[in-house]
């Protein structure tokens, strides 16, 4: 049987019998919405634990860069410093 002929035979059935059919899909289709934005917000969360860290962990780096900056500036002017004696 395909969707077509199922169509078709709730067509002819009572208005009572199709509005079942309207009410039941219509619930089936919000279940299936709801599953679906269920998942795609528990991982919504599980990225932004993942992008916290990465934030720590970029915040780190440029902190680390930033003091060997300031070394690297350091050693330059000491050399030139010495060079200059």
């Amino acid at each position: 049987m395909s969707i077509f002929d199922k169509i078709e035979q709730i067509r002819r059935q009572p208005e009572h019998i199709r509005l079942r059919w309207v009410w039941g899909l219509t619930a089936f289709g919000m279940i299936f919405i709801l599953i679906i934005w269920m998942i795609s917000f528990s991982a919504q969360f599980e990225n932004t634990d993942d992008s916290e860290k990465e934030n720590i962990l970029n915040s780190q780096v440029i902190e680390d860069l930033t003091t060997q900056k300031e070394s690297i500036q350091d050693a330059t002017k000491q050399m030139k410093s010495l060079l200059e004696k």
